[in-house]
C-alpha cells in the first residue's frame, strides 16, 4: 500500500438522510431482570429502574416524564452503579484479587507478562484474573453447561469488573447529565456534557462490550461519562438484550432500531441527524461496524475499539501470535465460546472452532477466506507478525453445517462484507496484544482500498484488547495507554466533527 492508514487525517462530510428509506423490525419480549418472560406488557415511566418493552414495535418519541424540556435535557444528575453494597461482597472481591496474585506467581513462570507492554504488573493481575475465569467457564463449557446462564455468576462477573474498572466507591460525575429513557420501545441511558450549551448535539450511539453476554451499561456508566465530557459528545448508550437468554440477531435488534429512530429524528433528544457517530468495543465494535454496513451512507463516521468482526476464521496471526501469551487476557478459546453463545450453538464446539472444524468445506464457503488473508491485507510497515495465514484439513460436518450460514453472514461477520462501497468513514484502534487484532486490521485496509471511505487507524503496541475503556480509570487500574487513545480519539473528533459542525463548507 502506498500509504499509510494512520496517517489518514481528511475531514469527513456529513451524510444525508430520509425518514422513510428504512422501516425498523419488529422487536420481541424482553427478559425482565427477575427471570422469565413478560408479554403484552406497557412501557412504563422511562425512569424506572427496570424498562421493560411490549411485543409490538413503536418508533415513538422517547420521552423523560421527570421534566418538561425544550431542547436541552434538565434536571438533577441520576447516577446508577453496578456496585453492590454488601460489605461482605467487597471484601470477597477483595481476597479474589490476592488469590488472583497469588495464582499469577505461578501463572508468569509458564507464561510471563510480555515485556512489551507498560505497566506490566497491573496486566499481571488482570492476567491471573482472566486466567481463573477462563478455567471455569472453559471448564464447564467442555461439558456443554454455559455458566452465562446463571445469573449469580453474571453478577459476579459483572461486579468484578465493574471493581477494576471504577473503583469501590466512585465518585457520581457531575459534568456530564445522566438520563436512562427509551428510544423505539429500547432502554438506553443517555450522557450530555453539561459545558456544552448547544441546541443540537453531535452524538454517538454507542454499544459495550463484554463478549455479548457479561457487562452492561452500569458496568461502563463511568467510563462513558469521561467519554462523553472529553468528547463533548451527547452518548446513548444501549441497553441490547443479552444472550444466552437472547440471540443473534435480537442484540444487534435491539442496537439496529436505537439507530433508526436516532437517524431519522425521533429519539425525542436535541440530536443533529447529520452528524450520529456509530462506536463500540469488542462485541459492541461488531454490531455497530454491522450497523455501519446497514446505513452506510446515513451514518456520519464508525468507531470502532478493538472489534471482534468474525468467527470464519480462529487462525489468522493475531490468534496464533496469543496461543500461549497473555491468554487470561485475550483468549481464543473464550473468543470461541462468545461466538458460539452469542448465535445459539454449542459452547461445547469451541474446541473444533479453534481448529476451524466448523468451516464446511464448499466453494461458497471457502472463497469468503480471501476477506482474511494476511499477505494481502496486512500491512508490513506495521509490523504486526510473522505469522502466516494457514490453512486446515479437519472438518467436523455437524458443526460445520449447523454454522455455514452463520459464519458467512455480513450482520454477524462484518469483515467478511462483499460490498464496502459507501460504508460510513472510519476509525478503529487496535491492540498488539489481542486475537482479534488482525481481523479488524485486514478489515479497515479493505475500506481504505475498496470502499471510497476515509479511514484512520491508531495501533498501539503497548496495549492489550480491552484497554481502551481504563481511559480516565481512577482506580488502581489506570493506564497511560489507555489515557493516550482517549487523547488521541478526542482530538481526532474535535477537527472531524466539531470543526465541521461550525464550518460545514470548509
Amino acid at each position: 500500500m502506498n500509504s499509510r492508514l494512520h496517517e489518514t487525517s481528511e475531514e469527513i462530510s456529513a451524510p444525508s438522510f430520509k425518514r422513510n428509506d428504512y422501516k425498523p423490525i419488529g422487536i420481541g419480549p424482553r427478559v425482565n431482570d427477575s427471570g422469565p418472560l413478560h408479554d403484552n406488557r406497557t412501557t412504563p415511566s422511562v425512569l424506572s429502574a427496570t424498562p421493560k418493552r411490549s411485543s409490538t414495535f413503536s418508533a415513538e418519541k422517547a420521552t423523560d416524564t421527570s421534566n418538561t424540556r425544550g431542547d436541552r435535557l434538565a434536571g438533577p444528575v441520576q447516577v446508577s452503579r453496578v456496585l453492590y453494597p454488601l460489605d461482605m461482597l467487597k471484601w470477597f472481591l477483595g481476597l479474589g484479587v490476592l488469590v488472583a496474585v497469588g495464582y499469577q506467581i505461578c501463572v508468569s513462570v509458564v507464561h510471563p507478562v510480555p515485556t512489551e507492554l507498560e505497566e506490566r504488573d497491573k496486566v499481571a493481575v488482570l492476567d491471573a484474573i482472566g486466567h481463573i475465569g477462563n478455567n471455569v467457564l472453559l471448564t464447564a463449557a467442555r461439558f456443554g453447561v454455559d455458566l452465562a446462564a446463571y445469573r449469580p455468576v453474571k453478577l459476579l462477573v459483572d461486579s468484578v469488573y465493574s471493581l477494576i474498572l471504577n473503583g469501590v466507591s466512585p465518585e457520581p460525575y457531575t459534568d456530564v447529565e445522566i438520563r436512562d429513557i427509551t428510544i423505539a420501545e429500547v432502554p438506553v441511558r443517555v450522557f450530555i456534557p453539561r459545558k456544552q450549551k448547544k441546541a443540537m448535539f453531535p452524538a454517538m450511539i454507542y454499544l459495550h462490550g463484554g463478549g455479548w453476554p457479561w457487562l452492561s451499561v452500569d458496568v461502563y456508566s463511568r467510563f462513558l461519562s469521561h467519554l462523553c465530557n472529553a468528547t463533548n459528545l451527547m452518548i446513548i448508550a444501549v441497553r441490547y438484550r443479552q444472550p444466552p437468554s437472547h440471540i443473534y440477531p435480537v442484540s444487534l435488534n435491539d442496537c439496529r432500531n436505537v439507530t433508526w429512530s436516532t437517524l431519522a429524528g425521533k429519539s425525542g433528544l436535541p440530536i443533529h441527524p447529520r452528524y450520529v457517530i456509530i462506536g463500540g468495543d469488542e462485541a459492541g465494535g461488531n454490531m455497530a461496524a454491522a450497523l455501519a454496513l446497514e446505513f452506510r451512507s446515513k451514518i456520519y463516521m464508525q468507531i470502532l475499539l478493538n472489534p471482534k468482526l468474525q468467527m470464519f476464521d480462529f487462525l489468522t496471526p493475531s490468534y496464533q501470535d496469543h496461543k500461549n501469551i497473555l491468554t487470561g487476557v485475550t483468549s481464543s478459546a473464550r473468543s470461541a465460546v462468545d461466538w458460539l453463545r452469542y448465535t445459539g450453538s454449542s459452547v461445547s464446539w469451541y474446541p473444533a472452532l479453534l481448529n476451524n472444524a466448523h468451516r464446511f468445506p464448499s466453494s461458497e464457503i471457502l472463497q469468503h477466506q480471501s476477506y482474511l488473508d494476511a499477505d494481502t491485507f496486512l500491512p508490513s510497515y506495521l509490523e504486526l507478525t510473522k505469522s502466516k495465514t494457514v490453512t486446515t484439513k479437519d472438518y467436523d460436518s455437524t458443526i460445520g453445517k449447523e454454522l455455514k450460514d452463520l459464519i458467512t453472514s455480513e450482520s454477524l461477520c462484518p469483515a467478511l462484507a462483499s460490498n464496502t462501497k459507501g460504508v460510513p468513514n472510519a476509525y478503529i484502534v487496535t491492540s498488539q496484544f489481542d486475537v482479534h487484532r488482525d481481523e479488524a486490521v485486514m478489515y479497515i485496509t479493505r475500506l481504505h482500498k475498496d470502499s471510497g471511505s476515509k479511514v484512520k487507524l491508531k495501533h498501539y503496541k503497548q496495549a492489550f484488547q480491552g484497554f481502551f475503556p481504563f481511559a480516565g480509570n481512577k482506580s488502581w487500574f489506570r493506564f497511560n495507554v489507555s489515557d493516550q487513545a482517549l487523547q488521541e480519539l478526542v482530538e481526532f473528533i474535535s477537527f472531524q466533527v466539531h470543526r465541521v459542525m461550525k464550518n460545514p463548507a470548509s
